[in-house]
């Protein structure tokens, strides 16, 4: 199975090799939105009837995932089907995005640490003439860290790249105490939600 994906992200890249599809990857122009306020403004702009249905983070992560689709270069779009992804996390209202600095990546664990959240990726797949995009939800459970722990972790640099400052398919996974949900999600791209997309595209 050969497939485009807007995406630099080699997490999502091994995922499909995981399920032997071959991804190509492709530049994407679209520039991503960070805050509900900027997802609702740029949702009026544009108009787009596959995003009438979302709101609140959900709509975060579906308008980036269909802006970075929409906007990647594929000139051979006829041939095979493109893929985009984003993935967000959210606790108590609040969208935590991938951390600026080690400081911002301190508080981000800190303020997950021992609670429930979510993680939210927006996946949005065109082929020919068709587009769908959907939102998967996971609930993860972190257990109560100790600042060490904390400082330990992002002494490692793996949180700098990732939403919500951990990545569970590395070290982070020690931080979590369970999940609710895909774990591929929480990695950063839902598969079995990307195989029904693509069997509803008629793709496969």
């Amino acid at each position: 199975m050969n497939i485009l994906l807007a995406s630099s992200s080699p997490r999502r890249k091994e995922l499909l090799l995981q399920i032997h599809w071959e991804p190509r990857i492709v530049k994407s122009h679209f520039n991503e939105v960070k805050t509900l306020e900027e997802a609702e403004k740029r949702k009026s702009e544009i108009n787009h009837p596959l995003l009438s249905s979302f709101a609140g983070p959900d709509l975060v992560c579906a308008l980036n995932a269909l802006g970075k689709a929409e906007g990647a270069d594929r000139g051979e779009k006829e041939a095979f089907p493109l893929l985009a992804a984003d993935t967000i996390v959210t606790i108590g209202g609040k969208i935590l995005g991938k951390p600026k600095d080690r400081g911002d990546a301190f508080r981000m664990l800190r303020f997950l640490s021992g609670r429930d959240h979510f993680v939210k990726t927006g996946t949005a797949i065109l082929y020919r003439d068709r587009s769908l995009v959907t939102v998967t939800t996971t609930e993860v459970r972190f257990r109560s860290l100790t600042d060490r722990e904390i400082e330990d972790y992002i002494a490692t640099g793996e949180p700098m790249d990732k939403a919500g400052a951990y990545g569970i398919q590395g070290l982070g996974t020690l931080l979590v105490e369970g999940i609710q949900g895909s774990y591929d999600n929480v990695v950063g791209l839902p598969l079995t939600a990307v195989y029904e997309m693509m069997k509803t595209l008629g793709a496969l």
